[in-house]
């Protein structure tokens, strides 16, 4: 019969299934800063008034570490010192106080639940909730921990918001440059078919255009006829068409036709 595992070893068992490579991230981090270095540079009130910066602004930062990158590099107790101390900032801030105890099981409550979040983030959450702009979660000398995890939550649908409109925000940017590009490309086209609808109109009276037009022209018909009977010479369409002659409008369209075609076979070989 298979022992029973305790909680510490199912910890320890995850721990050693997930060691590997660190992220590129995680890696700075553990050859920047020692744990305690991190804990006073992101935690409590200096970290709050220094992290004076907007939600908006945090998620459109990259390389900021989030509690499971801190729990990676340095382990769970690193980044319950970074909760508590924002705790007790909070705390000292209202003039209250939480027995070590209930402060370790709100701070292991938000690591579980909460460690997606960055550090930026939690310096932003705990200055809300100190302004009061969270909510009220003292009463009379008490402190009402499940109304502190609500508001939490609350910060995360906001969070969640946010991400979703920058999400919404790049597409439409991304659609826009498409958009752009497709404009482009049929702006290419159409001043290429101009270009073309040009080119053909002048080869009916200028040889050079005619000869850009038609670089290649078959051996059994003189240059200047096809180009004469091209531009609605008379006597070049009998010489290419013989006696009998279509109209100069019917031969220029049959013979751009006939020297298209041909071009491009002689192309292709």
């Amino acid at each position: 019969m298979a022992a029973v595992l305790s909680p510490s070893q199912l910890v320890t068992d995850r721990q050693v299934r997930t060691d590997g490579t660190l992220t590129p991230l995680q890696q700075n981090l553990r050859n920047g800063l020692t744990a305690s270095q991190l804990v006073d540079n992101w935690s409590g009130t200096t970290a709050q008034l220094s992290c004076n910066i907007s939600l908006d602004d945090v998620i459109r930062r990259e390389g900021i570490p989030t509690l499971a990158d801190v729990n990676r590099v340095y382990g769970n107790t690193t980044s319950v010192r970074i909760i508590t101390g924002h705790l007790q900032s909070v705390l000292n801030y209202a003039g209250v106080e939480l027995v070590p105890s209930q402060l370790a099981e709100t701070s292991l409550a938000i690591l579980s639940s909460y460690y997606f979040l960055n550090l930026a983030e939690l310096c932003i959450f705990f200055t809300q909730l100190k302004n009061g702009s969270r909510g009220q979660f003292v009463w009379g000398s008490k402190v009402n921990n499940q109304a502190i995890m609500v508001a939490l939550h609350d910060f995360c649908l906001d969070r969640g918001d946010a991400y979703r409109k920058l999400e919404q925000k790049k597409i439409r940017i991304a659609a826009d440059r498409r958009y752009s590009r497709i404009e482009n490309a049929a702006a290419a086209m159409i001043n290429g078919v101009n270009s073309i609808r040009e080119l053909k109109e002048k080869a009916k009276t200028d040889y050079s255009a005619f000869r850009t037009l038609f670089p290649v022209l078959p051996d059994n018909y003189k240059p200047e006829d096809l180009f004469g009977a091209y531009g609605g010479k008379e006597t070049s369409i009998r010489a290419i068409y013989g006696e009998n002659t279509p109209l100069p409008g019917v031969a220029s369209e049959d013979i751009y036709r006939f020297l298209c075609d041909y071009n491009v076979k002689m192309n292709r070989k």
